[in-house]
């Protein structure tokens, strides 16, 4: 519905006063999406985490580029070699195109919120040590949580001090974590969404497909359920996470694909259970975590090393009730070296963290010449049974800016958190234009979006895949006008 609202003579509806930021792989900051006409940058600035030296004030790492430093460059015939920041993966460029690119009418591109300004993190790689420990591959893009947590800070805080909303677009995530917006990230991106002129978007992630997510029930006829891992060839390692809601405690026991198995593993707090397996030579240690900061959750963290092909199995027993449910998570797909998935798929609760947060928006993609959500999208709800995702956005074959001046085609839903993005800075900046509104706040946001959401026939809402229907800001500003 964006096109439709520019196409009204009353309303200025590009983002104009609006900053949409981004933590993420960097930008290509020489990009014609991102700069002026006079060739100036739209930059206000880049926290380019990864270059040891010269950080924002609060931190003592990675090199800050202002907008000066950015204009100075772009002066130059090769201006990444002045300015030595770069986007070598081109998801954190893609992303700002989508959101916040220019309007660019011969090329017949334009963001969703043309006029905002942007402000970059480039995120640092996580540490190999934390690689190893969760068995995720060297050459897929990782990173650690406190140095996304200083990323959203450093969003914040220059927002703060040039008194202009923010959107924040976190478009990366894992599929471990509770599910249930608890976690250290998730509260942090909820606390922001609190602040008055705030707003996070999160992606639900491409895992519904991907078969790793296991749930389970316990009944009194059935108090043993038994989840089976498939394992294919040339898997070094993999970890998967196992969470139950307390006072439900469980222990688990492992059998190897010859037969070999551990026995039930007691629950010890503090304790690292390890066992190798003496036909297969795999490695398995399993500990037991309870009374979890901010949870109310037990987690038993299971790892494997040098696992072998076959079907792993991870029996499952209630330890002090006979009723209740858990959940279990493998890593994302691209977490993996190879084929690891559960034999028995569930494919709700396959969002990806922190998109669980209370107050954060949630957006699943769907396929907009089709209008059928893609299979891939990660579903709700929440292990808590809140509804998430809360609206749709497309995310299928949608264009954005990459690294070295051009423009591609992608899918998934990174894309659709970048258009809602887009699309929250636009009513953020309709919201606060309004008579006495003193600013706008993200439930204020979601609220006007979920609104106008459109709906399919035949289909119940909300839902775990469309969560209360797609995002039309056209038909939302509509039904406002109405009322």
């Amino acid at each position: 519905g964006v096109m439709q609202i520019r196409r009204q003579p009353y309303l200025d509806f590009y983002g104009q006063g609006v900053i949409v930021g981004f933590v993420d792989t960097g930008i290509d900051f020489t990009h014609e999406a991102f700069r002026n006409a006079d060739g100036t940058t739209r930059l206000h600035s880049i926290w380019d985490q990864t270059i040891r030296e010269g950080g924002p004030s609060q931190f003592d790492y990675g090199r800050v580029f202002s907008e000066q430093e950015i204009n100075e460059a772009l002066k130059r015939e090769q201006p990444s070699s002045y300015l030595p920041t770069r986007d070598d993966i081109g998801h954190g460029t893609f992303l700002a195109g989508v959101a916040a690119g220019n309007e660019i009418p011969g090329k017949e591109f334009s963001g969703i919120a043309p006029l905002s300004q942007i402000i970059v993190v480039k995120c640092k790689e996580a540490k190999n040590s934390y690689r190893e420990y969760y068995r995720v591959p060297s050459k897929v893009p990782c990173y650690q949580e406190n140095d996304i947590l200083a990323g959203l800070r450093y969003l914040n805080e220059l927002a703060r001090r040039r008194e202009m909303p923010l959107v924040i677009c976190m478009a990366i995530g894992t599929s471990f974590g509770g599910h249930n917006g608890d976690s250290l990230l998730a509260g942090v991106l909820d606390g922001y969404a609190l602040l008055r002129n705030r707003c996070v978007v999160t992606g639900t992630g491409n895992e519904a497909a991907q078969r790793h997510h296991y749930y389970g029930t316990f009944t009194e006829a059935q108090n043993i359920r038994t989840a089976e891992i498939r394992v294919g060839e040339g898997v070094k390692g993999f970890v998967t996470e196992l969470w139950s809601t307390l006072p439900n405690i469980v222990t688990v026991s492992i059998t190897s694909p010859s037969g070999e198995r551990t026995g039930q593993i007691p629950v010890r707090l503090g304790y690292l259970f390890d066992f190798v397996f003496a036909f297969e030579r795999t490695a398995v240690t399993v500990e037991y975590r309870l009374l979890q900061e901010n949870s109310d959750a037990q987690l038993v963290f299971i790892r494997l090393q040098k696992a072998v092909p076959g079907i792993w199995k991870i029996e499952v027993k209630p330890a002090m009730q006979t009723k209740g449910e858990f959940h279990m998570w493998l890593p994302m797909r691209e977490f993996l070296d190879g084929e690891v998935y559960f034999l028995e798929s569930n494919p709700d609760t396959t969002f990806t963290e922190p998109a669980g947060g209370e107050h954060t928006m949630t957006v699943s993609y769907y396929n907009s010449q089709e209008n059928t959500v893609d299979i891939n999208s990660g579903r709700g709800y929440t292990r808590d049974e809140r509804i998430k995702p809360d609206y749709a956005a497309p995310g299928v074959a949608v264009t954005g800016a990459v690294p070295g001046g051009g423009f591609k085609e992608r899918t998934g839903s990174s894309a659709a958190t970048a258009i809602a993005a887009g699309g929250c800075a636009l009513i953020m900046k309709w919201i606060s234009d309004q008579p006495g509104a003193g600013g706008a706040s993200a439930s204020q946001v979601r609220n006007v979006i979920v609104m106008g959401a459109q709906k399919l026939p035949a289909i119940e809402y909300p839902n775990t895949q469309w969560g209360y229907g797609t995002m039309n800001l056209y038909h939302s500003l509509d039904i406002l006008r109405r009322l």
